[in-house]
């Protein structure tokens, strides 16, 4: 015990070593999300909602190590339409389908700048995702259903990787607007019973993020 003790107050020393010197910053961001799910045989028309709270070591001037906590909509969104036994549309059939799945996100990401006032970046990284409620509307075994609960049956960890790119342009001294886009692409199948979700395939999240937000630079 004693010996795990003094390994973490060795690893926070030397965090607080390699921070001294370094230049810490923070910020908010708001944005809006195209989520949907991969592998998907109708793509999603989903829009919705996306902000968080950054933190960021800046390493040098080219290299920074970001951290998020933020809120996300997943999901998807679209129309579909009935087939009759001969795999013909029925007439007037068409049934909104919607899912909902609300997350708590943690992306860790790496960010490397170009350029020395209007910083363009690239950034790359994982995420985990902490689901905190889902529902369903549309057509589920048969059924037409409306925000049915999908507690039971999807995984409450998700977790994938984020990539993408920005600009950062500084207003004033140690602070800066940031405009970025990020691709995030789910590794965790889901689905953990599909008698719930009404679906036996897997059931990974992807969507594309674009946000505002700024930064300040803690001296």
């Amino acid at each position: 015990m004693k010996t795990r003790i003094s390994l973490i107050v060795i690893f926070l020393i030397g965090m607080g070593g390699m921070a001294n010197g370094q230049v810490l910053s923070y910020g908010a961001r708001l944005g809006m999300g195209f989520p949907g799910f991969y592998d998907e045989d109708i793509a999603s028309q989903r829009i919705t909602l996306a902000t968080g709270l950054v933190g960021s070591l800046r390493i040098t001037d080219a290299f920074q190590i970001m951290t998020e906590i933020g809120y996300q909509r997943k999901g998807n969104k679209y129309t579909n339409q009935f087939w009759d036994a001969q795999g013909n549309v029925v007439d007037d059939s068409t049934y909104l389908v919607k899912t909902n799945m609300d997350y708590i996100t943690i992306p860790l990401y790496f960010r490397l700048n170009l350029g020395r006032s209007n910083k363009f970046y690239l950034q790359a990284g994982g995420y985990y995702g902490y689901l905190l409620h889902s529902n369903f509307t549309g057509m589920r075994l048969g059924q037409m259903e409306k925000r049915v609960s999908l507690a039971d049956g999807l995984g409450r960890h998700d977790f994938g990787l984020v990539a993408g790119g920005g600009i950062e342009t500084p207003i004033r001294q140690g602070l800066s607007v940031v405009l970025d886009i990020k691709y995030q692409l789910g590794l965790k199948d889901l689905n953990i019973d599909p008698l719930v979700i009404g679906n036996s395939k897997p059931l990974k999240n992807k969507g594309l993020m674009m946000s505002m937000g700024f930064i300040v630079d803690i001296e």
